[in-house]
């Protein structure tokens, strides 16, 4: 084949013409796959999504330069929370198999009889000293009852269901020991495992358990020392958690916006609650709401707060009040708690945001 150039014919010879082709094709294939991969990366940029309130936001919002916070710091968050078991552990010398022996044993009453020693308080749950004697208590009331003899044990049993909700945990509470006496507190599931609160001297007994098993359940106060046949105990099966609140309180911090910091999350600052003497030490969080208090106009802003117990970040929807996504009655109230901000649009300066908070919560009955 001749290609005329110049003026003049070049010539290709029929190897060189496919040599030609085959290159040209090559070329061709190469640029194809480089424009797919360029495609493919913008088609990729062009899919990411912002991450709204409601979602976690990103852990590289840790890595911020926050230099008055360790995002690191936190506490040892202990439960009251009992779990029952089949050797749980115990004090006091106390071997579980006496407990035990109470189960479905023969009955007995205070003075070895049937019938109440006229000196001392009527116990109208007597007899009640084993499992097939356990006389029927009923939820979220009290109960009262004595010790009579240093022998004397009283049964109870009631029916519960099980929950996987935390708001259904169950409080079993054994108050108002006589002075002098011992009493300890056990509790049986249907299977027969058990928990078991043993405070010293006459201390309320606690117990706070999520029922995992259906059926019949057992109370058992046991008198580790002393008795008392002319003072109650007084006792309770029932809902663990009562309802509380802060309301709204300063939370004394100052966030200054600028024109140059629209769009940024602010260093953070402490919020620190684990000295409140008026919030129980058991509190949990049912929600938190930041408000908008401050001097300025802004707009779009975000509200962040960050505990060290879950070390997440929880947000509210932009010009909301209510921070999203916390987890029901798991975060303690009283901890060193973490507040921040941000904002898209700042209208006017100076522009300052002094927060207050407010957080409702629950706490456990005691």
């Amino acid at each position: 084949m001749a290609k005329k150039e110049g003026g003049s014919e070049i010539y290709f010879s029929e190897h060189q013409l496919n040599f030609i082709n085959r290159g040209f094709f090559s070329v061709k294939k190469n640029l194809l796959k480089i424009l797919a991969v360029i495609c493919a990366i913008v088609l990729t940029n062009s899919l990411v999504l912002p991450v709204f309130a409601s979602e976690s936001p990103a852990l590289n919002e840790k890595q911020l330069a926050t230099p008055t916070i360790n995002f690191d710091m936190g506490k040892d968050f202990k439960s009251e929370f009992s779990q029952v078991s089949n050797n749980a552990p115990l004090s006091k010398g106390v071997d579980i198999e006496t407990i035990k022996k109470g189960i479905q044993s023969s009955t007995s009453s205070k003075n070895g009889t049937n019938k109440v020693s006229p000196l001392t308080l009527t116990d109208p749950y007597e007899p009640n000293d084993s499992s097939g004697a356990a006389k029927t208590i009923y939820y979220n009331q009290y109960t009262y009852a004595n010790i009579g003899t240093a022998t004397d044990q009283d049964w109870y049993c009631i029916n519960l269901t099980a929950s996987s909700d935390p708001k259904d945990a169950v409080a079993f509470l054994l108050k108002d020991i006589p002075a002098g006496c011992d009493y300890d507190l056990y509790v049986f599931d249907p299977n027969f495992n058990y928990a078991v609160s043993q405070n010293t001297g006459n201390a309320d007994e606690k117990l706070y358990i999520q029922i995992q098993t259906t059926g019949t359940w057992y109370v058992v106060v046991w008198p580790q020392s002393g008795y008392n046949d002319n003072a109650n105990y007084r006792f309770f099966v029932g809902g663990a958690w009562l309802d509380g609140s802060t309301s709204w309180i300063p939370t004394n911090l100052i966030f200054n916006f600028t024109t140059s910091n629209v769009g940024t999350t602010l260093p953070y600052q402490y919020f620190d609650l684990r000295n409140n003497s008026s919030i129980p030490d058991s509190a949990r969080v049912d929600y938190i709401q930041l408000d908008s208090s401050g001097i300025g106009h802004w707009a779009g802003q975000i509200k962040k707060i960050y505990s060290p117990q879950s070390y997440q970040i929880y947000q509210t929807q932009a010009g909301l009040d209510y921070v999203l996504s916390i987890p029901k009655y798991t975060l303690f109230v009283k901890q060193q708690w973490q507040i921040s901000t941000q904002i898209s649009v700042l209208f006017s300066t100076p522009a300052r945001w002094t927060p207050n908070i407010l957080i409702a919560y629950k706490y456990l009955r005691s």
